[in-house]
């Protein structure tokens, strides 16, 4: 009886223990199944691309260089300690002209007449103790510390720049994996509604046939160009899964995770002037804007060589506290701590250096005129992309105003070659033809459009623009 009783009391605890890791099971599949926006994808991207961190990190470098540079400007403090033990010590013969009887009274009988003779007179102790501080400011270093800290900060900037680039591209390519998937997905559909389409086809050529109206050839081609679109419709479906893969490995998402892309493809029609968008990506992109940073800091950095062989001035100060007897009375009397403390102005003019300063001008110079020819090659490479952009965007959008028209078209004529082959007035053939046109016709509309968008963030990355 009470096994029984056990039982009963078990089995609903075990089903409220299913029902729980069920619900806890559903929740993860529904917790691991995302649905991200354009804009969430990019900010998504922007925090875990290894690109933008490494360049977040390129900058964290610089500043801390511009610190470092700034510390030159602060005077240097610095301190010192020290311990001498002397195992024999240095001794100094002294005749003072008096009697041996008065000098043995006068060290107070420190000085045995083992200990006088040739050794003479100790005058150190044993344990020798010293500490002192040392501070350096320097006056005038003919611009080095100035110019090292203004190009410090001008590098900084470059980094910064830098950074900006590599968010722009991270944004480019998130965008165009994001439009891939939803190219994907609408060609899914398109290829589905085309393997509808063949199927209704075939139902209808069963039907012809079983009326004896239409011929086996008519049912099995139709059969035939049922099969060909199922597959094209099994190799879309995994392009789908390709291009999320893709899309997921730009944002730095697990490939594991199950998502969804919310946003459309729209035609937005805009109206660009391609002067314009030079003169802006002159301006404003963070290539150029970097590479003027770069060209300035390497101006600084041939001021820097030359002050290689510039006189300098620096003011040094020291303090010292030690416990070193230096004079014969101390020796006498013990050790005793005497502090001592002393400034220094010192100049320093160099005069020959081996030519090494006038190599590091010219090394200089050379690295600042590379920088300067690339701006040059970068403003031809960001003009030339620039009209690349814009006439490609000019093309997909006169393709799509045609595409629009191409597939209002195919698709009455396949609602008219339907109507017209139930009716035994066209063939087979030609009902395939028209299936086949108004598919081909949505996916060109399609890939046109993708295009069209595609060729639009390409043209804001390469002009620094944002088009409205």
């Amino acid at each position: 009886m009470f096994y029984l009783t056990r039982k009963r009391l078990m089995m609903p605890i075990a089903s409220a223990i299913l029902l729980v890791c069920a619900w806890a099971s559903a929740s993860g599949q529904e917790a691991s199944n995302q649905t991200l926006t354009l804009q969430e994808s990019i900010n998504a991207a922007l925090a875990d691309n290894l690109s933008v961190k490494a360049a977040l990190e390129k900058v964290e470098t610089a500043e801390q260089k511009v610190n470092e540079a700034r510390g030159g400007f602060m005077p240097s403090l610095s301190a010192s300690g020290s311990y001498t033990y002397f195992g024999k010590l240095p001794t100094v013969d002294i005749d003072f002209g008096l009697p041996p009887e008065l000098m043995q009274m006068l060290g107070d009988g420190t000085q045995s007449e083992e200990d006088s003779g040739d050794e003479g007179i100790s005058i150190v102790p044993e344990d020798t103790y010293s500490a002192g501080l040392s501070i350096q400011q320097p006056l005038f270093m003919w611009g080095m510390i100035y110019n090292n800290y203004k190009q410090s900060k001008l590098s900084l900037e470059a980094a910064r720049q830098e950074l900006e680039t590599v968010k722009q591209q991270v944004i480019l390519d998130v965008t165009t994996s994001f439009y891939g998937v939803l190219l994907t997905a609408e060609l899914v559909k398109v290829t589905g509604m085309a393997v509808d389409q063949v199927q209704a086809h075939v139902k209808t050529a069963q039907d012809l046939v079983d009326a004896g109206v239409a011929t086996n050839f008519d049912l099995l081609r139709a059969k035939v160009q049922l099969a060909n679109t199922k597959s094209q419709f099994i190799r879309v479906q995994n392009a789908l899964r390709l291009s999320k893969d893709a899309f997921k490995n730009n944002i730095g998402m697990d490939l594991d995770t199950q998502i969804n892309v919310e946003g459309k493809l729209v035609y937005s029609p805009l109206e660009v002037d391609l002067n314009q968008l030079i003169n802006s990506a002159m301006e404003n992109r963070p290539e150029i804007k970097q590479l003027q940073f770069q060209e300035q800091a390497g101006e600084k950095f041939v001021s820097l060589a030359k002050a290689g062989n510039k006189p300098n001035l620096v003011l040094v100060g020291n303090y010292n506290y030690e416990s070193n007897a230096d004079t014969l009375g101390d020796a006498f009397h013990g050790d005793e701590w005497k502090d001592s403390w002393n400034v220094t102005l010192a100049l320093q003019v160099p005069i020959f250096d081996g030519l090494k300063t006038r190599a590091q001008v010219k090394q200089a110079k050379s690295g600042l005129r590379q920088i300067q020819i690339g701006k040059e090659q970068l403003a031809d490479g960001i003009g030339m992309e620039v009209r690349a952009a814009f006439f490609g965007l000019q093309e997909s959008s006169e393709l799509l105003k045609v595409q629009e028209e191409t597939v209002q078209q195919a698709q009455e004529s396949l609602r008219i070659a339907n109507l017209r082959y139930k009716n035994g007035m066209i063939t087979n053939v030609e009902l395939m033809d028209a299936e086949l046109a108004f598919t081909q016709a949505q996916t060109n509309q399609f890939n046109a459009l993708h295009d069209y968008v595609i060729a639009v963030a390409k043209l804001e990355k390469a002009s620094a623009a944002k088009l409205d």
